[in-house]
């Protein structure tokens, strides 16, 4: 029988080139599903968000890389809710996400909540320069999530 072929410690996996935006697209409820399962959370229909805005990313030759939104609370406004397509994760894309997001709706600032258990993305949070984080020690225990700002610097044109 032959045998299953395994990658060893000297092969290296080969990342795809990293994307760039083109632009943000009306949402693709079904590309989401396919992102994050039949399950998968999102704040549309959630009675306690409102004022949603999800846009699909596109790439420059029309592929689609992910899911990016904004929606309000009573307590947070612009919480960005951000999914990259796993064929481009790694990538920085999470930050590009959200950077497109807010120049297309004009938003000065997006407030992200990111599970404890997360790391990567808790890595990404933390390596965008001017994001800080706005959560208590207390919010990180109960809910298990950290809270970060981001304001956009002011541009001078």
């Amino acid at each position: 029988m032959p045998e299953t072929w395994k990658p060893t410690t000297e092969q290296k996996v080969v990342k795809p080139e990293r994307p760039k935006i083109h632009s943000l697209q009306p949402f693709d409820a079904e590309y989401f599903t396919q992102l994050e399962g039949p399950n998968g959370w999102i704040s549309i229909g959630q009675e306690n968000c409102k004022n949603q805005r999800y846009f699909t990313i596109v790439g420059e030759n029309n592929e689609k890389l992910g899911i990016v939104g904004l929606y309000d609370t009573d307590d947070d406004k612009n919480i960005s809710h951000t999914i990259v397509d796993p064929k481009y994760r790694g990538l920085g894309l999470a930050k590009d996400f959200k950077e497109k997001l807010l120049e297309q709706t004009g938003e000065h600032y997006y407030i992200a909540t990111v599970s404890l258990d997360n790391a990567a993305s808790l890595a990404a949070m933390e390596k965008i320069p001017g994001a800080k984080v706005v959560s208590s020690p207390e919010y990180e225990h109960e809910f298990n999530k950290r809270k970060f700002r981001y304001d956009r610097p002011e541009t001078t044109e």
